[in-house]
This record gives C-alpha cells, structure tokens and sequence, in this order.
C-alpha cells in the first residue's frame, strides 16, 4: 500500500530532448499551459492552442506524428456528423491530424448511460466502435 501511495504522489521527472522541443516551438507558436509527458519513445505535449485543447506527439527526433485537438461536437459536418449522429447523440469530438489523413475519435450517447467510442475517416467510414 505504502509503494502504491509513493508512486501516485512522486513526480517522474525526464528530460525533454532539445529536439523535441524545437520541433514542438517550431509548430505551436501560440501554445500556452505547456505539460509534457512521455509513454516508450514518444513525448506528449498537451496544450491550448487559440483556445483549443489540443495533444501533440512527437518522436525523439522531434518529428511531430500527430495533433489532436479536442473539438466542440457542433464543429463536425457532412457525413462524418451524420454517421456520428445515426449512431447516437455526439458528446464529445477529438480531430487527429497524421501526415496524411485526418480521423475522427467521437463519443456518442446511445441511450442515458451507455457511451461508444467511434472513429470515423475524412469519408465517414467507421474503422473502430468500441462500447464504453
């Protein structure tokens, strides 16, 4: 019990490579709340951006991999929102930026208390439903 209560309240601090760093200044000009953590060899910054929460990963090169950015429900549009919404009613929208594609992460009610879990495509086709 002792080692579970030190390892919730003891701080893990690392460094952040001077690379990722800039890769991360280089890109986000206007970030503000900066905290940073890190899960194997990718370096999460999770930030506002324009008002905007929003989680940047970056390799240890400092190569940015993705944007997610958390989005009002009312921001989706075309057949992403109508896939969404004949599913359930949208709670919650996370836009994932790649190199090359864009993904939805939306969070549908169904009923009162059952949640999915869905991500969509730039042409609305469902690659994951996952109940919550």
């Amino acid at each position: 019990m002792k080692r579970l209560i030190k390892n919730l309240f003891q701080r893990i601090t690392f460094k952040i490579p001077d690379a990722v760093l800039k890769g991360f200044t280089d890109t986000f000009h206007n970030s503000i709340n900066i905290e940073w953590t890190k899960t194997g060899k990718v370096y999460e910054a999770l930030f506002y951006e324009n008002e905007l929460e929003k989680i940047a990963r970056f390799d240890k090169k400092g190569k940015l991999i993705e944007i997610r950015t958390n989005i009002a429900p009312n921001s989706i549009t075309g057949k992403v929102k109508s896939a969404a919404v004949s599913i359930g009613e949208v709670m919650n929208v996370i836009e994932i930026k790649r190199s090359d594609e864009i993904l939805y992460e939306i969070i549908v009610r169904e009923n009162p208390v059952k949640r999915i879990l869905l991500l969509f495509n730039e042409q609305a086709e469902l690659l994951t439903k996952k109940v919550l």
